[in-house]
């Protein structure tokens, strides 16, 4: 299959064993490995299930209104500098309060989120990951999720999520009835009361719409033009985008337009026509700034010949002046008279000669079979923007309903083709 196999430990390597494989000595032990490290890998997961049962924290990091034990290892404690929120936020639902009045009662008091709290304390990397619900400001997310969360009462919750398969980075959520619930691991904040309580007033969270595949064709990639987090995809006759940042903070002054999907899609379909119809001009422009690049390629590199030719000249005409001073045919004074002129031409061709060689090494032909201009030529008789072509996008940043940005995954690519064939040109006419 082309490729070189090498095997340190048992000294093989494929390139001077051409016409035969490494034996069974190696086959069999790279199969052992396999079967040892799966092998290893199960009995982590078991050992992880068993400490999950005892009801021990697994996670890097302790949830929010805790902090992990110094002293016993898998241990929450509270922590006395967040957990009077996490009450606070408990006492605000049991007064009547929506989440959404939650969040703006919180942003309006200044008390950090979650995340700006981990950032303060420099953990939030620690997780390696951050939910997209997680932002820089209390939202009726952040605050659903501590409401809901049975954690805060001293119950421990572990294997909400488990490996596909033994060795694999990929995970699946569990069912919620086979999630590992352990009572009374930890010091409660708030009572079993009043967790039960706060659940009643809660309403029921929404199931998925069904049609998938439409409602992600822009998950994640469409953002407010003015406070910068992402809009809420919601749900009516047709669905719109809107910003709820105002909702929860009130300095916010966001466009308060419903942005409808079907004009969003229609804007980038507009946006990916645009882009073929530069797609296939650039195509011919292309063509034609390398036949310029080639001439000036050439006419550059016949510069250096001749420069070359005349520094070898003028090299040869300061040994020979040497020679003369040697000989005693001209004095001192006309040597070094003489030498100082050489040497500030032989300087000077030699700038020259960098000069030209740093324009050869700037002009790099762009093939005419550009990947990046082949996708888009295919595009221009797009009728709608399907999954596979919302993959392009990377972001979408609405300020409202007339002015929507567009950030493709290939718009670096199309600037450094259209730079190339601009540059080309200006040196191109430069030359001439």
């Amino acid at each position: 299959m082309g490729v070189r196999f090498i095997s340190v430990n048992d000294r093989f390597d494929s390139k001077n064993n051409t016409g035969f494989t490494a034996g069974l000595d190696v086959a069999f032990k790279t199969f052992l490995h396999s079967l040892y490290s799966k092998d290893i890998s199960f009995k982590v997961r078991n050992g992880r299930i068993a400490k999950a049962q005892k009801g021990e924290h697994l996670c890097k990091l302790a949830p929010y209104g805790y902090q992990k034990s110094k002293t016993e290892k898998n241990k929450l404690i509270i922590d006395e500098e967040t957990a009077p929120i996490i009450r606070y936020v408990f006492e605000l639902a049991l007064n009547g309060l929506s989440q959404a009045k939650i969040a703006k009662r919180l942003n309006s008091e200044g008390i950090d989120t979650p995340l700006v709290h981990r950032k303060k304390k420099g953990t939030h990397k620690d997780r390696g990951w951050t939910a997209k619900v997680e932002v820089n400001s209390w939202t009726t997310a952040n605050v659903g999720r501590i409401l809901r969360d049975i954690r805060y009462t001293g119950t421990m919750v572990n294997g909400k999520r488990t490996q596909i398969a033994p060795l694999s980075k990929k995970s699946k959520a569990v069912p919620r009835d086979e999630w590992i619930v352990v009572a009374n691991t930890h010091e409660g904040i708030v009572s079993q009361e009043t967790f039960e309580a706060v659940q009643k007033l809660l309403p029921e969270i929404g199931v998925e719409a069904p049609n998938m595949e439409n409602r992600t064709l822009f998950s994640g990639k469409v953002f407010c033009g003015h406070c910068g987090y992402a809009l809420k995809r919601l749900m009516g006759k047709h669905h719109y985008f809107t910003c709820l940042s105002k909702v929860y903070i009130s300095s916010e002054r966001c466009f308060t337009d419903r942005i409808y999907e079907y004009d969003v899609k229609d804007v980038v379909l507009i946006a990916f026509k645009k882009y073929a119809e530069l797609a296939i001009r650039l195509k011919d422009e292309i063509k034609t700034a390398n036949k310029q690049s080639n001439a000036k390629q050439t006419d550059i590199s016949e510069q250096l010949v001749k420069l070359a030719g005349k520094k070898h000249q003028l090299s040869e005409q300061r040994a020979r002046l040497f020679e003369d001073f040697a000989n005693n045919k001209i004095s001192k004074e006309q040597y070094l008279e003489s030498k100082s002129s050489l040497s500030d031409e032989l300087d000077r061709i030699t700038f020259q000669k960098t000069e030209l060689e740093n324009k050869v090494q700037g002009i790099v032909p762009v093939s005419e079979t550009n990947s990046t201009i082949s996708l888009l030529e295919k595009l221009n008789n797009i009728q709608e923007v399907t999954p596979e072509l919302s993959a392009l996008v990377n972001r979408i940043t609405i300020y409202d309903s007339k002015r929507i940005e567009i950030n493709f995954a290939f718009a670096d690519e199309i600037t450094r083709l259209c730079a190339f064939q601009e540059t080309v040109n200006n040196e191109y006419t430069e030359v001439i």
